[in-house]
């Protein structure tokens, strides 16, 4: 019994976990259609939907979250039950209050970005209590909001957090930081970005832990000399982009031991004044208004070992400048006013293995030396002259890049045991030799692109360049000898396999004119292979006997497709034209059959004529003659007693038909008759009718023609249409209520 109740209760809760289980499934399900969810369903994405609430049904589970770019303009409260929350982002809302427990049981929250909503101050934050709940927070972004200040902050305005490493600030109109450092309640603080702010001058930073700090795109003039000496633990500090930004002279110069990394690109600095960083690792200097390297100019940045000067005004150096830089490993000088380079200003640099030269006002190269110099590059320089011995100096020199100068001459005999690619590309040389490059062992590539050679070179070139694998040799001026055995020579030493140097069709003829454009192989092919020009004949002929097969078949198949088409159509409209047909006659059966319906439906205008009342019958007129009996219609005495009808009647014309078997359609009938004046003042008298009146009156014409047309007409029978015109004499007496028309007047 204990056993059943022990197995009731398992049960009872495995399927209270089963609903609690489909229940959340569900509610990922409603969110997942909302928004877009991962496969996982622990990170859901409602940006951009226009939200005014957090939607409901978000799985606890969720661990990162991103409602950025909607229409919030609350902080959402429901969200302190996603305890497993670790990003959330709330970007691009409307929010301008923070309350105080808006981050409950959020203690796994590691990233918040609150950026391009509406906070205009500090206290709308409520910085001293919101960050407490999430005691995991590493990264706050709050850039692009209208916070205006970092300065003379109060108490309650401080952000407190033991754990917030990075602060994004940029954009956030701030114009000063001084007073109370900001930093203060952060004691855990790496990262402090400050970028696109007005910022006029920096005061009073102070952190011990801050070890990046980002200031470019501001509108920094100067800082003062021990402003960066409250941060102790400084290693990167970018500057750039600051137009106005000028470094203090050498006895006031920023100290900080601790940088290693300082990024000043872009200013208005005018000497580099790096003196006072001692620990410094990489600076770049570029674009600035430097004119000049003085003596010594580097000597306390012994650990230097990145250097960029490009893009400044430098016209000229000493041989001591770049004495003290032991470790540097990478200077740039490109982009400036160089005349001369001093010979021994290299070996003060005994680390440096790549050097930029490019884009200055050199015209030689000179005797450079350097023991350590691995890649040169003094490209776009106008240097016209190589001496023999110009590689000397450099024996770790290992590519040497010297394109697009105004060098014609090459001379014999230049040296280098460890060159390995020389770029001589658009340059003005013109012609090779045997001993040109034999003292360059080590050459594994070689690039003349653009040059002006015109004479194909000779295989012996490179005779002594065991390790050559790449020749560059396009856009040149090559005249193509066919008949010259060496060009075939040569041609077969750079594009043969597995040696090839070259692809075949970047070797292009410029004269004779007859093959200008063409690549040597299309030139000299028949030169070079006259036994395919046989095979080619055969070749052309067997093409020009299957083109014409092909075109025969070709007309034949369109032949019999347009005759197909053609007879297609053809079906097509008989096929039309006997539908029409077909409806043109069912249209004609049925107006037919329509214009007999309506002509047996018409009713005789006497049925519709509704008898006179007894007042109207008082009011009629008398008749013409006093008729005794009905017998008497038709006898020879009524007829002299009425006179002579000048009109048939209708039912006269249909007993005249059915005499004479012929029919006629009647259009217009006028039934009158013409009263005698002397007979209307006789006084009608009252007859009454017996049995053989009443079957006269049945076989009169009005009476026989409604027994017609109640029948359905025959195939063959005739419709006789009579139309009656209602006439009113003139001399006719009319009551007061003759409104309806009477047998009389037809």
């Amino acid at each position: 019994m204990l056993l059943l109740r022990t197995s009731g209760v398992l049960l009872l809760l495995l399927l209270l976990l089963l609903t609690n289980a489909d229940s959340d499934l569900d509610d990922n399900y409603d969110i997942c259609f909302l928004c877009s969810c991962n496969a996982e369903q622990n990170s859901v994405d409602c940006s951009h939907r226009g939200l005014t609430i957090l939607p409901d049904g978000i799985s606890v589970k969720v661990s990162k979250l991103n409602i950025s770019n909607n229409d919030i303009s609350i902080f959402p409260t429901n969200l302190s039950r996603l305890y497993n929350l670790v990003s959330l982002d709330i970007s691009g809302n409307q929010i301008n209050r923070l309350p105080e427990n808006a981050l409950q049981n959020l203690t796994a929250l590691e990233i918040l970005n609150l950026s391009n909503n509406g906070f205009e101050t500090w206290l709308s934050l409520n910085p001293n209590e919101v960050l407490k709940p999430a005691v995991k927070l590493k990264i706050l972004d709050l850039s692009n909001n209208n916070l205006k200040t970092l300065a003379n902050l109060a108490n309650q305005e401080l952000f407190i957090s033991p754990t917030l490493e990075t602060l994004i600030l940029n954009d956030c109109q701030i114009d000063a930081v001084y007073g109370r450092s900001p930093l203060s309640g952060l004691i855990n603080i790496r990262v402090l970005k400050l970028d696109n702010n007005p910022l006029l001058r920096i005061q009073n930073l102070i952190s011990p832990t801050l070890r990046s700090l980002y200031l470019s795109n501001c509108q920094l003039s100067y800082i003062n000399n021990h402003e960066l000496s409250y941060l102790p633990s400084l290693l990167y500090l970018k500057m750039s982009h600051n137009y106005r930004l000028e470094l203090s002279a050498t006895s006031n110069s920023l100290f900080s031991e601790s940088l290693k990394f300082l990024d000043i690109s872009y200013c208005n600095v005018f000497k580099p004044n790096l003196a006072g960083f001692p620990n410094l690792r990489k600076a770049i200097i570029n674009h600035n208004m430097i004119r000049y390297l003085g003596s010594n100019e580097f000597i306390n940045n012994t650990k230097l070992e990145y250097l960029d000067l490009s893009y400044n005004n430098i016209g000229s150096i000493k041989g001591d400048t770049f004495r003290g830089l032991n470790m540097l490993r990478f200077l740039d000088l490109s982009w400036n006013e160089l005349a001369q380079i001093p010979e021994n200003s290299l070996l003060e640099m005994p680390s440096v293995t790549q050097v930029k030269l490019a884009r200055n006002y050199l015209n030689r190269v000179g005797h450079l030396k350097s023991t350590s110099i691995t890649i040169l590059d003094m490209s776009s320089c106008e240097i016209s002259v190589i001496g023999k011995d110009s590689f000397e100096g450099l024996p770790s020199l290992i590519e040497m890049d010297l394109s697009h100068n105004l060098i014609s001459h090459i001379p014999d005999s230049i040296s280098s045991n460890t060159l390995k690619y020389l770029n001589l590309n658009f340059n003005r040389i013109s012609s090779l030799s045997n001993f040109t490059f034999f003292m360059m062992p080590h050459l594994t590539g070689l690039s003349v692109i653009g040059n002006r050679f015109t004479n194909i070179w000779s295989r012996s070139y490179f005779e002594f360049n065991v390790n050559l694998d790449r020749l560059d040799l396009s856009d040149n001026m090559w005249r193509c000898d066919c008949r010259d055995d060496n060009m075939y020579d040569f041609y077969e030493f750079v594009t043969l396999e597995p040696n090839k140097k070259e692809e075949s069709y970047n070797l292009i003829c410029n004269s004779p004119i007859n093959v200008i454009g063409q690549t040597w192989l299309e030139a000299c092919y028949f030169a070079w292979y006259p036994d395919a020009k046989k095979g080619n004949a055969d070749n052309l002929i067997y093409f020009i006997i299957v083109m014409v097969v092909g075109l025969s078949l070709c007309l034949i198949i369109v032949t019999a497709i347009r005759r197909s088409l053609k007879h297609r159509l053809l079906v097509m409209q008989t096929e039309r034209e006997r539908q029409v047909e077909e409806a043109r006659d069912r249209l004609r059966q049925l107006r037919m059959r329509a214009e007999q319906e309506a002509l047996c439906n018409t009713p005789d205008p006497r049925d519709l004529i509704q008898p006179p009342s007894y007042d109207e019958a008082l009011s009629m007129p008398k008749l013409n003659v006093s008729c005794h009996s009905l017998n008497e219609t038709g006898t020879g005495k009524s007829k002299r007693r009425r006179g002579r009808r000048k009109t048939k009647s209708s039912g006269d014309l249909l007993e005249e038909t059915e005499r004479n078997g012929d029919v006629r359609v009647v259009d217009d009938i006028e039934l009158t008759e013409t009263p005698n004046i002397d007979d209307r003042r006789r006084r009608r008298r009252n007859r009454r009718y017996g049995s053989h009146d009443i079957a006269e009156l049945d076989d009169s014409p009005g009476a026989r023609r409604r027994r017609m047309s109640a029948v359905e007409p025959h195939e063959n029978s005739v419709m006789l249409q009579v139309e009656a015109e209602l006439e009113t004499p003139n001399n006719r007496r009319v009551g007061l209520n003759d409104s309806h028309p009477r047998e009389s007047d037809f």
